[in-house]
């Protein structure tokens, strides 16, 4: 098991990206989504994927993600062409995820800001992301302050408590397990817990 994790925001708090791949042997789940004040959630997701292919590039049906270092603990980009769905309620992502299927092409710039910072099985290290999402609408551009992490040996899961959910723009998703992972864009970036699977 190795995992890598990204997120971005901009500097109001009022756009946010995450992208996320986590590796087993042959099998993948990778996860990515859009959130925008104002519109809805776009969700992404392939559980229990086939199709990995050399380094971390991911094929499986009707999809396509790339990650790349670039220079190690300095630069890496990463993107997708897939299909997301819109979501109006948050929640559904922690579902069956029924919304508006819709084209989206992710291209993101992750720069290094800081220095690696040790975690629980791996570490995490703050940046800059300067991303391009291509959208049924036309293209919608985010940069500012960024964060990675990278484990091995186990999944990532946010070690944070159960926090309110009332404040700032929401990014669920569902793990493998059925379990859920929260996620909250507020002022000072993402914040995420674990709900137990049900």
């Amino acid at each position: 098991m190795e995992a890598w994790w990204f997120w971005g925001w901009d500097v109001a708090a009022s756009a946010g990206l995450y992208v996320g791949l986590e590796i087993t042997g042959q099998r993948f789940d990778y996860w990515a989504g859009l959130v925008r004040a104002g519109e809805p959630y776009l969700h992404i997701v392939e559980l229990d994927g086939t199709g990995l292919r050399a380094g971390l590039e991911i094929k499986p049906p009707e999809m396509w993600a790339g990650h790349t270092c670039d220079e190690p603990f300095e630069q890496w980009s990463f993107g997708n062409e897939a299909h997301g769905v819109l979501l109006d309620e948050p929640d559904e992502a922690l579902g069956r995820a029924y919304g508006e299927l819709v084209p989206v092409t992710f291209d993101v710039e992750w720069y290094a800001s800081g220095g690696p910072v040790a975690v629980d099985g791996g570490y995490e290290q703050s940046g800059e992301v300067d991303a391009e999402i291509e959208l049924r609408e036309g293209i919608f551009r985010l940069t500012g302050p960024g964060r990675r992490v990278h484990v091995w040996g186990r999944p990532w899961l946010p070690q944070s408590p159960s926090g309110p959910t009332g404040w700032g723009l929401r990014a669920p998703y569902r793990r493998r397990d059925g379990s859920g992972v929260e996620q909250v864009l507020a002022a000072d970036g993402w914040h995420a817990w674990v709900h137990p699977a049900t």
